[in-house]
């Protein structure tokens, strides 16, 4: 079983990540090497069409390609096409897995499939540098005797993971409570109340905490209990956030419009 990774992060909110395991990492990773593989092919054709119509010392030795029996009668060329495959293979790489975890936020073809992604070792997004540094180091993590170090590693972190400070983390969706799917999806513009980024800095944890419990559980109290605790809460966190309280018969949607504004900041930080 694939264990949980929890931690805070500096604004004390508590993130929960399961790691993904090494098999479904390697089953990324070979999806991703099938990807990678046809991706060079398509680049040593375009380099040996190029070769074949160039001048020089690589049309010399391209042009005994066009003998039968290339590689037995020129040894040269078998050793120049292989070290020019290796160097494809090599870039195609570099390129592959850092252009990929660049664009598809910490994620490949194979992760997207296996449905894992790469995010900060504090849950936060991936950055260009973290990514570097990853995809410096697995030209050394494909060595077949380093592909011990994530099934030893607590985190099943490779080489790059701990020099880039990442942990690859299971991206299904989890089960979320009915109040967060909805209010995930309001936008700003849809928003009556417009909560700045200067009042959510000046709200605790707790009191998101607070407004989700008290939201799910709307339908079930009854309306004097209702009444109370909604009032207690508004009041108490309009004098938190420096602004004026709506009315009564906003409360509600007062408090939708502040965890919606929370959900969408946390959304804008988190991998």
């Amino acid at each position: 079983m694939n264990e949980r990774i929890n931690f805070e992060t500096p604004e004390n909110i508590k993130i929960s990540y399961q790691l993904a395991g090494p098999g479904t990492r390697f089953l990324a990773w070979f999806a991703d090497c099938i990807f990678l593989t046809l991706f060079c092919l398509f680049l040593l054709v375009i380099f040996v069409a190029i070769g074949f119509s160039v001048d020089g010392v690589f049309g010399d030795l391209f042009e005994s390609s066009r003998r039968d029996d290339p590689f037995r009668k020129d040894p040269q060329f078998s050793m120049v096409f292989l070290g020019i495959w290796i160097m494809i293979w090599s870039l195609g790489s570099f390129v592959y897995f850092g252009l990929s975890e660049l664009c598809l936020h910490g994620q490949t073809i194979g992760k997207r499939m296996s449905k894992i992604r790469v995010v900060k070792s504090d849950g936060f997004s991936l950055d260009p540098i973290s990514i570097l540094i990853r995809s410096i180091f697995r030209l050394i993590d494909q060595l077949p005797i380093l592909w011990i170090v994530p099934v030893l590693s607590d985190s099943s972190q490779r080489l790059g993971d701990m020099a880039a400070g990442t942990l690859v983390i299971s991206d299904e969706p989890s089960e979320i409570s009915p109040v967060r799917e909805i209010l995930c999806d309001r936008t700003a513009a849809e928003s009556k109340f417009r909560i700045t980024a200067a009042m959510l800095a000046r709200s605790r944890p707790s009191d998101f905490s607070a407004i989700e419990t008290l939201l799910e559980r709307w339908s079930s109290l009854h309306e004097e209990e209702r009444t109370a605790l909604t009032s207690t809460m508004v009041l108490a966190l309009a004098e938190r956030l420096q602004t004026e309280a709506p009315p009564p018969a906003e409360y509600q949607q007062y408090l939708e419009d502040l965890l919606a504004a929370e959900y969408r900041r946390q959304s804008r930080s988190l991998g």
